[in-house]
């Protein structure tokens, strides 16, 4: 019976002179994605002497699954999350299992309207971005109502009104905002090599207020301007945001108005490239709610003005924006040395010089207490409005970029680094501007170099060494680290690494750190195991950084795109 039903849908389907294509279009399409991260832990008294790093449990394991609907102009979609348990060094919030995020979306003549999860950005973030990043634990996405109207070509006009997500459940905080942008060239109807963007945005929360010490404003507001300046060869952008008086966890309670300014301008012309930047933040760490840790309920985001190192040991100290007070800047030169030249050798060179610093603001306090206390004093303005750069210098880095094609099958990429990292401030979240009883870990001072060959042996078959070394006489010392990779490409990869702390101050803990991986990849699936120890690092994206302690055992990374 079930053959025959089957049979005549499909004849009274071919009756109506529908091409395959158009049956498919008929009933929409279903995407989405899919990805599982376990790890089995091994103890290892070397690199966790006590056990601290160790769980209570060996395997734990976190996963999810995208289902994408669409047809037409209507899209919906959910999300499945499963943690048993998270990863150790993740936030212990995310346990259990639930769909946190769906949604439907439906666009039509200008308008497009989003009902339940989505993600949104105004200008750089300073004022309102909502995004995901796995590896930090990092999910602020809001759970309410979005509107985009392109009032007319050039002119578009957002607003939103919501509660943040907090692991698998929403905010305090009720969080409104708009955001109105303009674009000259879209709005002349011309393309051109000169353009003019300009943008408005204005964002408020509002969360009761019970504190029976202080007397704490429900609605805290946030605004913010830009303008982006594009040209054949320039392209300037400057944006600044201003934040009502928001008393939280963060702040100590104080009752201060926050500013930001982030400003980028660049330069590009033949084989030259230049880039300058400039921020300014102070008292500008936005919650949808006025108590929370680490990443949880973050309404804005702080661009770091800064290199994202992607080599494992110059990583290790990654900049970490300080919300609360910094001020710095960044430059940077490329220049493409010609094939032919003295320099460009016969293949041509690249050359890249980036520098940037950050700096505490020079806080005129209200009120001070001992080196143990906060300095600020709760229920107060806390310090004078629109603080200069103070003396206490939270980082600086120099580096240098070399990459060139040595012959046809090699290629290298050379690196040089110069740190100057405050341990204290940047990690351990200690930031007083007295050096403190621990001197050994106020200021970290690093000479890095990394050395990358990709070598093409034959068709499809390559191989890609890392050779690095870090020297500080602070902190866990001095750092040497080899990689070999070999790929077949587009399915096959095995490497081979070894970390060794060869310069750490406690001679136990002069030990090595060999990894070894493997890969897989068929069509649009990727499976990837790994082996062996992986030392303590600092894991950061877009100036948000998480601790990853030491772990040694079994990891597995399955993903899937359909």
């Amino acid at each position: 019976m079930k053959k025959h039903l089957v049979f005549t849908l499909a004849l009274s389907l071919g009756s109506l002179g529908l091409s395959a294509q158009e049956k498919q279009a008929d009933y929409g399409q279903i995407h989405g994605n899919f990805q599982t991260n376990a790890q089995y832990y091994l103890r290892d008294t070397l690199i966790d002497p006590q056990g601290d790093a160790y769980p209570d449990e060996r395997m734990l394991a976190a996963g999810f699954l995208n289902l994408i609907y669409t047809k037409g102009d209507f899209m919906a979609g959910i999300r499945y999350e499963n943690y048993q348990n998270n990863l150790v060094g993740l936030p212990e919030g995310f346990k259990g299992q639930g769909i946190p995020y769906r949604f439907a979306r439906y666009k039509k003549d200008g308008f497009d309207i989003t009902v339940g999860n989505y993600y949104e950005q105004f200008g750089s973030g300073l004022v309102f971005r909502t995004y995901e990043e796995r590896g930090l634990g990092l999910d602020n996405a809001m759970d309410g109502l979005r509107l985009i109207v392109d009032i007319r070509p050039g002119i578009t006009a957002k607003a939103l009104v919501g509660r943040q997500r907090i692991y698998f459940n929403t905010g305090d905080g009720i969080v409104r905002g708009g955001d109105l942008e303009f674009n000259l060239n879209d709005f002349k109807g011309e393309a051109g090599s000169r353009n003019l963007i300009i943008g408005a945005s204005m964002v408020s929360r509002f969360q009761e207020a019970q504190d029976p010490i202080f007397n704490l404003p429900e609605n805290v507001a946030s605004g913010g301007v830009r303008a982006n300046f594009i040209s054949s060869n320039f392209n300037f952008f400057a944006e600044y945001a201003y934040k009502s008086q928001d008393p939280n966890s963060a702040n100590n309670f104080i009752y201060k108005p926050g500013h930001a300014i982030y400003s980028t301008l660049s330069y590009a012309k033949d084989n030259l490239g230049i880039l300058l930047g400039y921020k300014y933040y102070d008292n500008f760490l936005f919650r949808s709610q006025r108590v929370g840790n680490f990443t949880e309920a973050m309404i804005n985001y702080l661009p770091p003005l800064a290199e994202l190192h992607t080599y494992a040991l110059p990583a290790l100290y990654s900049y970490n924006i300080q919300a609360n007070g910094e001020t710095g800047i960044q430059a940077e030169v490329s220049y493409k040395f010609d094939r032919g030249t003295a320099i460009g050798g016969k293949y041509g060179t690249l050359l890249n010089i980036n520098f940037s610093n950050s700096y505490a603001l020079d806080k005129d306090f209200e009120y001070r207490t001992d080196i143990d206390s906060s300095q600020t004093i709760s229920g107060t303005n806390g310090y004078q409005d629109w603080a200069g750069p103070g003396d206490v210098q939270y980082s600086q880095d120099f580096n240098v970029e070399v990459k060139t094609k040595i012959n046809k099958n090699l290629k290298g990429t050379f690196s040089y680094y110069n740190f100057i990292y405050n341990r204290s401030a940047l990690l351990d979240g200690v930031i007083d501007d007295r050096i403190g009883p621990d001197t050994h870990l106020k200021y970290v001072y690093v000479n890095a170099a990394v050395a990358e060959l990709l070598w093409k042996i034959k068709p499809r078959h390559s191989l890609r060494t890392e050779a690095q070394f870090m020297h500080t006489e602070q902190d866990r010392g001095s750092w040497a680290l080899l990689l070999l990779e070999y790929s077949i490409a587009p399915q096959w990869f095995v490497a081979v690494q070894d970390a060794y702390n060869y310069g750490n101050p406690d001679p136990d803990l002069q030990i090595h750190y060999p990894l070894v991986s493997f890969g897989y990849t068929r069509g649009t699936t990727k499976v990837q195991v790994n082996y062996g120890r992986q030392q303590q690092g600092v894991f950061c994206v877009g100036g948000i950084c998480r601790v990853v302690p030491a772990s040694n055992g079994f990891s597995l990374l399955l993903t899937s795109n359909f």
